[in-house]
């Protein structure tokens, strides 16, 4: 849920991790190739490897533990150009083609990306962002022999470029967005491919396709080859002439994209799924590329791995006594301390899923949980020592967040990508909407984040954002199935929680303006702006504030008012929380002696409430001047 905080470290305890083996003849995720005559240069395990064209065993010519990627032959197939991850950045680099000792020729902090070499074989041509870190890359070239520093190609913003045979004109994108994991884009960030004369700089969209049109390539033939999603919304190899016309379509791939492609000789070698592919330019056709790679594969091997710095989730027993922790994608049920009793215990156990968000049911039976074994994120249940999982919820779509049990154990409250509040029977997996943010308006994608229980399971409280980006506070009777709005419009409200009396709904809200100027650009800004409030949920009940003598002369709950006192009927039920539903801002209070802070979580107690505060001024005072990233964490205890 929103501004939750993880404030555990887990010192000692680690993960077994397990993978699946790969078979001879079957690797998988090789990226970057490039094909020359017989060989062709991929990515694998971070290192650059040489196979042969027909396919068998690759051999690896490089072993640093900095990543090579982005390897390309010179013209002449003598050597290969690389981006090479060494010596603390990402250059350009020169080995021979069958193996050898690397040589750097870029010497610049931002990232170099080789593209190819310019004909002649003499330099080679790189992206780079060095000068237009904020606006884009530049295409520039950089001498294999003799050094010198790299110059730029004439033309004012480009990323991925191919220079044409006689190395007068460039096809290029000026837009870099290929790397990115966006489908069927149609928005102002789509690629089209732009070629002109380097000459006189003449430069024009040559496609102009509303999606995606990239990786342009420049063949012997003098036609240029890309990749495009123009007929069905995946990523398949095309040509045109350098004039954009007579487009045809390549490869008919209807499921996975073209990734990657590189042209050489008679051939051009892309990724298509999991695997190298090859599509023979003069015979028109497409053949995979069985490959074998001889590695000790030794990041594949089941290890050991410390939950120190990869947990997620969390949360106790109702006793206390064990924790649930989500790690590396399981949960973990844990003792809750170095002297707990008891043994780890993996509750999930999959390799082929992910499981998150855990919470243990009051009653402590179950732990609801979030996982994607079927495709899509549905909630299961299972037993605190794991098990056979139990699905409670059906026909999932998108992203679920966090599951929270009602006190009685009979229902789940979580919410989707869709901004919907979900009410989940867990016997019987009926699934209600309680409330939906505007999906339609972009400012609204906030979603409904903040959702908790009344203590007598009849209503819940979560906040909403409204048109104004502001977010209030509603409540949801579940017997009537009505919603009110506690909170107006015109403050920032969240974090709601029950006082366990039923008394108040204790919140947080940034309702403190005290502006301050600015000393960069002299305009006010406003920090410390939120407090703990509460909403008196009866009429008639007083504010815990008022003074002593006031409540001796009123009726402040303990003295006899002439009506017998609610008292529990003995079936182990909550009494009914009585909750008046009209002017709840007329009844908010703000928490006497809690000075205005950066606050972002709250919780009620039996005598009050925990609420978390982030002091960024303490961080910066002890920590690093020039680190805002984090803050230091108070919890503090509010009693009334």
């Amino acid at each position: 849920m929103k501004r939750r905080v993880m404030l555990l470290v887990l010192g000692a305890a680690c993960l077994l991790i397990a993978t699946l083996p790969v078979l001879a003849g079957d690797a998988r995720l090789m990226r970057h190739a490039d094909v020359h005559d017989d060989m062709i240069v991929f990515t694998y395990e971070d290192d650059l490897w040489l196979v042969s064209k027909a396919g068998g065993d690759a051999r690896r010519i490089t072993n640093h533990p900095g990543v090579e990627s982005y390897a390309r032959f010179s013209p002449d197939g003598r050597w290969i150009a690389f981006t090479g991850g060494y010596d603390g950045g990402s250059d350009v680099y020169l080995m021979p083609s069958g193996g050898g000792v690397p040589k750097r020729l870029t010497f610049h902090p931002s990232r170099d990306r080789v593209l190819g070499w310019m004909p002649g074989g003499g330099e080679v041509y790189f992206r780079s962002d060095r000068e237009m870190a904020q606006r884009g890359e530049r295409v520039y070239t950089v001498a294999v022999e003799g050094g010198g520093m790299p110059k730029a190609l004439p033309v004012d913003r480009a990323g991925l470029s191919a220079v044409s045979p006689d190395g007068m004109s460039l096809a290029y994108n000026r837009i870099s967005r290929e790397d990115r994991t966006w489908k069927r884009y149609r928005g102002g960030m789509a690629q089209n491919i732009w070629l002109g004369s380097m000459k006189d700089m003449g430069y024009r969209p040559v496609t102009d396709w509303t999606g995606t049109d990239n990786y342009p390539m420049w063949g012997s033939d003098d036609r240029i080859y890309f990749t495009s999603d123009r007929e069905d919304g995946t990523l398949n190899l095309y040509r045109c002439n350098p004039s954009g016309g007579d487009v045809t379509r390549l490869t008919n791939y209807k499921d996975y994209d073209v990734k990657y492609p590189s042209i050489g000789p008679g051939a051009i070698v892309y990724q298509y799924g999991e695997a190298l592919h090859l599509y023979d330019l003069e015979k028109g056709t497409a053949t995979r590329v069985p490959v074998n790679i001889p590695s000790d594969r030794v990041p594949l091997r089941p290890e050991y791995v410390s939950l120190d710095d990869n947990f997620g989730s969390f949360g106790l027993s109702p006793s206390g006594a064990r924790l649930l922790l989500e790690v590396r994608g399981e949960l973990v049920n844990l003792p809750a301390d170095e002297k707990g009793k008891g043994l780890p215990v993996n509750l999930t156990a999959t390799s082929a899923s992910r499981e998150k968000n855990g919470a243990w049911s009051p009653d402590g039976k179950w732990i609801a949980f979030i996982s994607d074994r079927s495709g899509e994120e549905e909630i299961y249940l299972v037993g605190q020592q794991g098990g056979e999982w139990r699905r409670v919820s059906r026909g999932g779509l998108g992203f679920r967040m966090q599951p929270v049990w009602s006190p009685d154990s009979k229902h789940l409250l979580f919410s989707d990508k869709f901004m919907r509040l979900n009410l989940l029977e867990v016997e019987s997996g009926s699934l209600s909407v309680i409330d939906q943010g505007p999906f339609d308006d972009a400012w609204e994608r906030w979603g409904i984040q903040d959702y908790t229980w009344s203590p007598d399971n009849r209503w819940i409280a979560y906040t909403r954002m409204g048109g104004n980006m502001h977010e209030s506070i509603w409540l949801y009777e579940l017997e009537s199935g009505v919603k009110h709005q506690v909170t107006g419009e015109m403050t920032t409200d969240w974090s709601p929680s029950f006082d366990p009396d039923g008394r108040y709904l204790y919140f947080l809200s940034n309702r403190t303006f005290a502006p301050q100027m600015g000393l960069v650009d002299q305009n006010h800004i406003y920090l410390d702006m939120a407090r703990p409030y509460l909403v008196l949920l009866q009429d008639d009940l007083r504010s815990p504030f008022a003074p002593v003598e006031f409540l001796e002369k009123g009726n402040d709950g303990d003295e006899d008012d002439g009506e017998e006192d609610e008292k529990d009927d003995g079936d182990g039920e909550p009494d009914p929380l009585v909750i008046h539903t009209n002017d709840f801002e007329r009844r908010i209070v703000a928490a006497e002696g809690v000075a205005a802070g950066n606050y972002f979580r709250l919780e009620a107690m039996d005598d009050g409430f925990l609420f978390l505060e982030k002091n960024e001024r303490e961080f910066i005072k002890y920590q690093n001047v020039n680190d805002l990233t984090g803050g230091a964490l108070n919890l503090r205890r509010y009693v009334i």
